[in-house]
């Protein structure tokens, strides 16, 4: 009986076992996603693009299944979000997280690329910590930018509450202020030029040109000062440190906001009660009318200026309509750029911009050269200057400023840098020249010395610079009358704040420049002897900033030159003095050296 009792046991055992060996537990297979991010390592300047890439890989043997992303709040709320690529819908949650919620599957051994693309609005250092979320796992990430501009740290401009003027009467000077941009120079702070703004709160909004606060490529601001008038026959004086709430570079309209004293104490807004002027409408003048303009204008005194003069026409100007500036009979001083143009019951009608219209609106009689921008071992006038005086014929219309002072008003920082045209360029034409750079014997130069080489690579042309401050080019004799070159171009080796692009019209110590940077800036202008003068002078680009590969292009003639980027044009000029002359391929230097940068697929054509 005991034999029989344990050989049923044992029989029972073996069956379990052998059942066990048949159907095993159920196991989930182990899904694994590695997560990398990219971010800018160098300083952004407010204002401009940079992007945030995800890089989503599978290193495992079963699908991962991505449902969500979850980009990190302090990013969200001291940016502007632009897009993404691929295109994906992105919502912010309560807690300012930005939320995308996704179906995407990636394969054994497989890689997803997701872009965020943002337009820094706050400086300071910006940290958080995002998360990709998949079926079984949430995989965290930490991404961090600096962002150097005017505005503090952490520094909200606050809601302006609906405000009744106190009238000012018909010449309302009272509302009038001066504004300085301090910049960084080698690292000494100074001021590098003044405009001049107009209250439009009691609480301190004030309304004035973009290109009197922003940064631009060589100069960085750091702070702005603005001045009050306290008497219409005496200085202003310094008042208030000020940051920037909304700033157009496009309309070359911005709205600031005091945020300190003159002793760094911050300011009480509910105590604020400055003079402020109402806003008229625009759209009402007529030809004829009586206009007031009153500025500072940075030559000829330091006292207030008035300017009288009439309604004398409009401009238009795609995609701002027939009214996009208006035309006065009165020259205006270039330092009153960004003050106050009122009709004859003193109300705000219109802003003075040096980006106006008419024969006079760039007329530069005093330029401060900061730099040496040029590249010729000498700051001097030839160099990219800070235009301190000028002359004016020309206002932005109030009614432009419409939905920046509504955000302004509601408390919202946006700074839109990016000046990029944006229409589509036909370069049909006669291809007279192609070069794949296959056959080092194709027509180029191949040189090599101490600043650098230029020389066929790979497949490829490449040119190197490995001197600051110096461009080197590379070129050959077609002399039309109108031509056309384009080629697919990429930057090799970085270093941060290179330039590249196409020369054309060479003739001896003469040649035409129209080219990018590594730091998102376009540019065209001219050089003859030691004399350079910019066409276009550097302005920021959103599609330059988020980086190439390019396809570059350029035309060049008496007519019209243009820069074209992957089939956008970016900057139009006209040269007059422009002739034909050899055209090429250049990069250059500031004060990194090192860049390389190669071509490849180049055509030649003519219309």
């Amino acid at each position: 009986m005991k034999t029989k009792i344990r050989f049923v046991l044992t029989l029972l055992s073996l069956i379990i076992l052998v059942a066990g060996c048949l159907l095993p537990p159920t196991q989930e297979p182990e899904r694994v996603l590695t997560v990398e991010i990219s971010v800018p390592q160098n300083e952004i300047d407010q204002g401009h693009i940079f992007d945030l890439k995800l890089t989503l890989s599978n290193p495992g043997k079963f699908n991962v299944r991505v449902t969500r992303v979850v980009l990190p709040a302090e990013i969200m709320n001291a940016s502007r979000y632009v897009g993404s690529e691929p295109a994906l819908t992105l919502k912010q949650n309560q807690a300012g997280e930005g939320l995308v919620e996704m179906d995407l599957t990636i394969a054994p051994v497989g890689t997803e690329i997701l872009l965020f693309r943002f337009e820094a609005n706050q400086s300071g250092l910006i940290r958080g910590q995002g998360s990709v979320v998949t079926d079984n796992k949430t995989y965290p990430f930490q991404a961090e930018v600096q962002v150097v501009g005017v505005n503090p740290e952490g520094w909200q401009p606050g809601v302006s509450p609906a405000q009744t003027p106190i009238p000012l009467g018909r010449i309302p000077w009272q509302a009038v202020v001066q504004i300085e941009a301090v910049v960084d120079v080698d690292g000494r702070k100074q001021v590098g030029w003044s405009g001049s703004g107009t209250i439009i709160s009691k609480d301190g909004l004030i309304l004035t040109n973009a290109h009197v606060v922003l940064s631009d490529r060589f100069y960085r601001v750091v702070d702005l000062i603005v001045s009050l008038t306290v008497a219409d026959d005496a200085p202003p004086v310094q008042s208030y440190y000020a940051s920037i709430v909304q700033a157009d570079n496009s309309l070359d309209i911005a709205i600031i906001k005091p945020y300190a004293d003159m002793n760094n104490n911050p300011i009480n807004y509910d105590l604020l009660n400055l003079p402020f002027v109402p806003l008229g409408n625009s759209n009402d003048l007529e030809l004829g009318e009586s206009i007031n303009i009153l500025g500072y204008p940075g030559i000829g005194g330091r006292t207030i200026t008035l300017t009288s003069g009439e309604v004398s026409g409009f401009t238009a100007e795609d995609p701002y309509g027939n009214r996009a500036f208006i035309k006065t009979s009165g020259t205006i001083a270039g330092g009153n750029s960004g003050g106050l143009a009122v009709n004859s019951r003193g109300e705000l009608i219109g802003v003075p911009t040096e980006i106006g219209s008419g024969d006079l609106g760039n007329a530069i009689v005093d330029c401060r050269a900061l730099l040496d921008t040029n590249r010729d071992g000498y700051i001097d006038d030839n160099d990219s200057c800070v235009p301190t005086g000028g002359f004016i014929n020309a206002l932005r219309p109030i009614n432009l400023a419409t939905d920046l002072i509504t955000a302004a008003r509601n408390g919202e920082v946006t700074i839109a840098t990016d000046t990029t045209v944006g229409e589509s360029f036909d370069h049909s034409g006669e291809v007279i020249f192609e070069d794949d750079f296959s056959d080092p014997n194709s027509g180029w130069d191949s040189v090599v010395d101490e600043a650098g080489t230029a020389k066929y690579e790979d497949g490829e042309y490449t040119i190197s610079v490995i001197e600051p401050m110096y461009f080197i080019y590379a070129d050959q004799e077609y002399l039309y009358d109108s031509i056309f070159i384009e080629t697919e171009l990429r930057v090799v080796d970085s270093v941060g704040d290179g330039d590249f692009g196409f020369i054309c019209g060479l003739r001896g110590d003469e040649l035409t420049v129209l080219e990018i940077s590594e730091d998102g800036y376009y540019s065209i202008w001219k050089q003859s002897g030691s004399e350079v003068s910019f066409l276009v002078d550097w302005e920021y680009s959103q599609e330059v900033a988020a980086g190439g590969p390019f396809q570059l292009g350029a035309q060049c003639g008496r007519d019209e030159l243009i820069l074209v980027l992957n089939g956008q044009v970016l900057a139009r000029a006209v040269d007059q003095d422009y002739l034909p002359g050899s055209v090429g391929m250049m990069a250059g230097t500031f004060d990194n050296p090192g860049i390389k940068v190669a071509f490849d697929n180049l055509k030649i054509m003519i219309p």
